[in-house]
């Protein structure tokens, strides 16, 4: 067994079985890599390293040259520190070639991530072989860009987006490992989708929130305005139709999708938010209020259902200010005055008790 504890970023550049990693070629069922920079967190950075000089160089197959070579061509490239732009293409076709070509490129980013005050770089890669663009983050800091289409992504520290060079000419696809915010420009005609491992995200032209970063036990999909198909692609063929679970997600739900037994659900969001076209002069102060009343009420400002038995709670009526209050803090108090609890269900909130008097 390998002990990758002590491998430095040339070391791991090297390593076949981490490349194959690095461009997704493992069986979904191995989860080494995963398991591995759980338990050991502190190479995190070294791993980032490596990572990006494997995609940006699409190192496959290193067999065909000597150790030194490859050795010289590595050092020759983490050395180098002197500032360039960082938007480029490479073509590559054998490795003392790239060495020779990028090397002040690459070092351009390496001392953009060492020493720019942002700790933030992201750079575009085109590679002639798959023409994908890349953007990284390897900062500490949101960074935030659109897409040829309009859309506006930010991205957090620590991910990657990938797509075709030719993103929004026939087809909107992204690929995503980490955490971003969309905003995706309205396009009935070509949907936006974005892949995260297993989970597929389609959209027209919404905002929303995905976070799936690799250490992470699940993926989750937070809706904040618009509608939001999620599924779960049972092949790593993106061009699969095979779909065992479909989610529809207005604003306020939220879609988890569990790694280890492959489980998706429908709930709500953390901090449920008021919608944007809610109107400005609703009320939140009651009055021996009927409590059926202030559901409805809620129902209108977050967009979330809130199901109760309109028989059992008739009789129930509230005196509270909710107007500072966040929805589950509210839903607390209500639930308090007339002595009764709520579950959420599916992206619902149900309401159980015994009604009043």
């Amino acid at each position: 067994m390998k002990n990758y504890n002590k491998y430095s970023v040339e070391e791991f550049v090297q390593d076949s079985y981490f490349r194959k990693w690095v461009f997704d070629e493992l069986s979904p069922n191995d989860t080494f890599w995963t398991n591995w920079l759980q338990s050991n967190p502190e190479k995190n950075a070294i791993i980032e390293e490596a990572k990006s000089l494997v995609i940006a160089l699409k190192v496959k197959d290193l067999d065909q040259f000597t150790q030194q070579e490859i050795s010289d061509g590595i050092r020759d490239i983490l050395n180098d520190t002197q500032p360039k732009h960082i938007n480029f293409q490479i073509i590559s076709r054998n490795w003392l070639r790239i060495a020779a070509s990028v090397t002040l490129i690459l070092g351009a980013a390496w001392w953009f991530i060492n020493r720019n005050p942002l700790n933030t770089i992201s750079f575009d890669i085109t590679i002639s072989k798959e023409q994908k663009a890349i953007h990284f983050n390897n900062g500490t800091k949101s960074l935030v860009f659109e897409l040829s289409d309009g859309s506006k992504i930010t991205l957090e520290p620590k991910s990657e987006l990938r797509y075709d060079s030719e993103f929004g000419k026939g087809k909107r696809e992204v690929f995503l490992t980490g955490e971003a915010f969309f905003e995706v420009t309205k396009d009935m005609q070509k949907p936006f989708l974005i892949y995260t491992g297993k989970l597929v995200t389609k959209v027209v032209g919404t905002s929303f929130r995905i976070k799936a970063y690799e250490k992470d036990k699940d993926i989750s999909v937070s809706v904040r305005t618009g509608k939001v198909t999620v599924y779960k692609q049972n092949s790593k063929s993106t061009n699969s139709q095979s779909l065992s679970t479909e989610i529809v997600l207005v604003p306020n739900q939220k879609a988890v999708f569990e790694k280890d037994q492959e489980l998706l659900v429908k709930t709500l969001v953390d901090k449920p938010m008021p919608l944007n076209q809610t109107p400005q002069n609703i009320d939140l102060v009651f009055e021996e209020t009927k409590v059926l009343e202030v559901f409805n009420r809620l129902e209108t400002i977050y967009g979330v259902k809130i199901s109760a038995d309109s028989e059992l709670f008739k009789k129930c009526s509230i005196t509270a200010d909710l107007q500072n209050e966040t929805l589950y803090k509210k839903l607390d108090l209500i639930c308090e005055i007339i002595q009764a609890k709520y579950e959420i269900l599916d992206g619902e909130i149900m309401i159980y008790g015994k009604g009043c008097l």
